[in-house]
Order: C-alpha cells, then sequence, then structure tokens
C-alpha cells in the first residue's frame, strides 16, 4: 500500500485516510531517506503546513535547526535497527512549525514495511500542557523552604530543590545524576542500599527512619540532624520518590537545652525537698526545746519572738512545698478525660470557707470537656483563692463563668475588690511577687504556677484590670479536646 495514494485507489479502502485522520496524534511516514510519504490531518495542524506543502520534503524541515546536524546519523541508526519505541528518550525533544514557532513532543517510532519498502512510523504528541504543569511543578518545589530531592530506583538524583542546596551545601550540578549516597554519612552508606531497595518494592507515603536519629552529610563533612518523608512518583521515567528533607538542628538544641534544664530542675527540687526541709527541720526542733526548757517562766518579749520563728519556720516550709509544686507544674499531665464543668466549679468552691458577707456566682455555659482534671482544677483553685485572700470593700463578689472558646474553653474568675495598680500587673505572673509585705501574705508562687501549668498544657493565661473598673478578671483558654501533644 502506498501512502501517497488517495482513497478510494485499487490499493487502499476509501476509509484509511478518514480512520487515520481522526486518530488524536499526528502521524508521519518518512522513506529512509528522510523524504515525508504521508502525513494526517493531526500532523498538518501541530506544523501548520498543508499536506501537499510537506509530502517529498525532508523531516528536517520540522526540525528546530539545532537539531538537523546529527538527525540523519540517527535515522541511519534507527534503520540499522528498528524497534518500536521512544524518540530520543530522556532528552527534551521539539518541532517546528511553518511560522517557525517550537513545541514541545513526544514522537514514538515504528518501523513498518509496504510495497517492499522500509518506510518509518512517527507518531507525534503535543506535550506543551503538560510541560507548563511541570514547569509550576518544578516552581512549587523550588519555592518550597524544605529541601526536596527525586531520585529514581537506583537511588540516582532527577531533581532537586534550591532549599536542598543551601541545606547541604552543594550546587546543583554536584548532585544532579549522582547517586544520593554522597548527602549520607559514609557509615550509613552500607546499608542504605538494602532500605533504599524495600522501599522501591513497598513504596507509601511515610516518614523515613521513624524512631531512629537520621543525619545527613553536608559537603564540609559536619552531620546535620534531619528529618525525611519518602512519598512514591509515578512517571514515564519509572517509579521514583520524592524525599522531603528538613533540617532539625535547631528543634535538637532546644531538646538538649530542655533536658538540661529538666535535669537541673531535677536537681533543684532533690535540694529543695532534702537539704533545705533536713535543716529547717532541725531548727524547729531547736526552738521546741528552748521554749520546753524555758517553760512558764519565759519572759513575754521571747515568747513572742519564739513564736515569731516557729511562724517564719513554717512560712519556709510552705515556700518550699511551693517551689516543689512549681518546679513539678512544667510537666504535662497525660491522664486526659471527660470532666464535668459544674461539679468541677462546685467542688473548687465547696474546698475554700467562704466569708459570710461573700457572694458566689457561677455562670457555666459548656457541660464538658476533655483535659487534665488536676492541673486545670490547681489553676482554678489558685485563682479563686487568690480572688478570696485579696478581696476588700463593700459587698464582696466573685464570679466564675466558663463557656466554649473555639477549641478552647474560656473560664473566668471576675472579683470587685481593688483591682491590682498597672504598675505591678506585669508581675503578678512571677515567682515570689506579692502585693503584701506582711508575715501573712502569700509565698507569691500562687499566680506563678497557675501560669505556668496553663501554659505546660497548651493553655493560656490572662489579667484584665483597668481603673475604670473596680476589680480583677482573671481569663484562662484551656484546650477542651484531646491534643496530640499532650495526651500521647
Amino acid at each position: 500500500m502506498s501512502f501517497q495514494e488517495e482513497p478510494g485507489s485499487a490499493n487502499q479502502p476509501s476509509y484509511i485516510r478518514e480512520l487515520l485522520d481522526a486518530v488524536p496524534a499526528g502521524i508521519i511516514v518518512t522513506h529512509q531517506d528522510g523524504r515525508i510519504s504521508y502525513l494526517n490531518a493531526e500532523a498538518e495542524r501541530l506544523f501548520g503546513y498543508a499536506r501537499n506543502e510537506l509530502i517529498n520534503q525532508s523531516i528536517d524541515l520540522l526540525l528546530p535547526d539545532r537539531f538537523n546536524h546529527n538527525h540523519a546519523q540517527l535515522r541511519q541508526s534507527y534503520i540499522n535497527n528498528p524497534s518500536t519505541r521512544y524518540m530520543g528518550a530522556g532528552r527534551d525533544l521539539y518541532g517546528k512549525r511553518k511560522d517557525n514557532s517550537e513545541f514541545p513532543l513526544e514522537i514514538g517510532l515504528r518501523s513498518l514495511t509496504a510495497d517492499n519498502e522500509q518506510l518509518i512510523v512517527a507518531t507525534i504528541v503535543n506535550i506543551t500542557r503538560r510541560k507548563q504543569l511541570e514547569e509550576r511543578l518544578a516552581k512549587v518545589i523550588d519555592a518550597s523552604p524544605y529541601g526536596q530531592l527525586l531520585v529514581d530506583e537506583k537511588g540516582i538524583i532527577q531533581l532537586i530543590n534550591p532549599s536542598l542546596l543551601q541545606l547541604f551545601g552543594y550546587n546543583k550540578e554536584e548532585l544532579l545524576g549522582k547517586s544520593m549516597d554522597i548527602l549520607l554519612p559514609e557509615r550509613y552508606r552500607a546499608g542504605h542500599e538494602k532500605l533504599r531497595l524495600g522501599y522501591v518494592q513497598k513504596p507509601s507515603l511515610r516518614p523515613m527512619g521513624l524512631g531512629r536519629d537520621l543525619t545527613g552529610r553536608h559537603k564540609s563533612g559536619t552531620e546535620i540532624p534531619i528529618e525525611i518523608g519518602l512519598s512514591p512518583v509515578e512517571s514515564d521515567a519509572g517509579n521514583l520518590t520524592l524525599a522531603v528533607v528538613t533540617d532539625i538542628s535547631e528543634r535538637k538544641r532546644l531538646e538538649l537545652n530542655l533536658k538540661q534544664a529538666n535535669a537541673h530542675l531535677e536537681e533543684f527540687t532533690y535540694v529543695a525537698s532534702h537539704d533545705l526541709k533536713s535543716p529547717l527541720r532541725g531548727i524547729s526542733d531547736l526552738v521546741e526545746w528552748i521554749s520546753e526548757d524555758l517553760g512558764a517562766i519565759t519572759p513575754e518579749p521571747v515568747a513572742k519572738n519564739i513564736e515569731r520563728i516557729k511562724l517564719r519556720i513554717g512560712r519556709m516550709e510552705r515556700l518550699i512545698d511551693d517551689l516543689l509544686l512549681y518546679a513539678r507544674a512544667g510537666k504535662r499531665a497525660k491522664e486526659s478525660a471527660a470532666v464535668d464543668v459544674y461539679s468541677l466549679i462546685a467542688d473548687i468552691i465547696e474546698m475554700h470557707p467562704i466569708p459570710a458577707n461573700f457572694q458566689i456566682l457561677q455562670d457555666i455555659r459548656i457541660s464538658e470537656i476533655y483535659a487534665a482534671k488536676i492541673p486545670l482544677e490547681t489553676v482554678l483553685r489558685n485563682l479563686f483563692n487568690n480572688a478570696l485572700k485579696h478581696h476588700s470593700g463593700i459587698n464582696p463578689t466573685i464570679t466564675i463563668s466558663a463557656e466554649a472558646s473555639g477549641s478552647y474553653c474560656l473560664f473566668k474568675v471576675i472579683d470587685n475588690g481593688p483591682g491590682i495598680p498597672k504598675a505591678a500587673q506585669e508581675r503578678v505572673f512571677r515567682l515570689f511577687q506579692t502585693l503584701g509585705n506582711n508575715e501573712t501574705s502569700g509565698s507569691g508562687i500562687g499566680l506563678a504556677l497557675a501560669k505556668r501549668l496553663t501554659e505546660s498544657h497548651g493553655g493560656q493565661i490572662e489579667l484584665i484590670s483597668t481603673s475604670d473598673n473596680k476589680g480583677c478578671s482573671f481569663h484562662v483558654w484551656w484546650p477542651r479536646f484531646a491534643r496530640k501533644d499532650i495526651d500521647e
């Protein structure tokens, strides 16, 4: 069958031309010397030529000039070893239209024998849209603040973004086409191939090396603590793997500092509970013995001073207990459960002796939250006790309210007392800060403890006290749902 024959000839059924023109891909058939024997309607549209303008013309007419110098050699190589395959696999190919504009394309090649002549059939697809999508994806990857690299099944780097280059200190030419092992510390390289092959056999979206400390190797040889997320990617080039790499050096430094701070805090806790309390107990015993030795003949000034000593020893012991409680408040409780808000508030009020002239109001608009009850109760009890202790004036009133506020429960403890001067508001949540200076004043730890407990459980506490209105309003936002960073 000759591809130049018109439909309806004796050798060609009439529908063949219509069938080929209906194919949505361009089809061009050439002789071995590169002359065009046939093209379908889609090929005409792709290249902007009429059919009669290309028949018997060289296929080189449809190639950009930069590809013409070795095309004859490539064509002869295909004639010598004909097969059905893609042309220029792994390379970017372009076609040239009649108006000299270019477009990216894919070409499938197949050998065909007709009328005792070996012909070459090229199937052509315009991939402009795909290229645009690839370029957009490349821009997204390049703009990512996290390091990203794409590797093939052999671990060879196919794509890399600027963030990863900056992280490891290389330029693109030093990594593209190289094994990703260059980014691994040498001690990991021997075992990495087995792990990589295991992932290739069972690809999935998951973190790499879960539970292990992973490090990458900077160009300088310095090791970098990292986290890696793996994702399989299907492509024409085969199954690829996208690795997203995050530098966690700062997090590791913070974790180390936190561990050291916790160790120091535990050491302080031991000293406070043992080395400080023991001498106090000894002093207390000595004071009791002196009081017993003096008996009924104790002069009044001496007896008064002994009582003052006992009072101060008791205050010091309470201070140590409060410090221990504050130290432990930095640890998040993990025993979260459903908390009945009505019962919680009622229990707090019941535990405190309420003076006869006090009015306690409740405004509970949420029935239940999911939280660690003991820390939350400790915070609200401290705030309620603080309002009772420091209240003065006519018709003293304390209001406790609770309501939903997004993913938090907002608790308010409001009084109509004298309030807190603006100059003192910034320091009320600090350790050892009290507004009074007499013997019966508190240790100054209650509000600091409330703040530490609230923040360690993912909440926030705020004081509102203005000169326009009497009293103080403490607002506590406490998470009302289970949180992964607290409950797991």
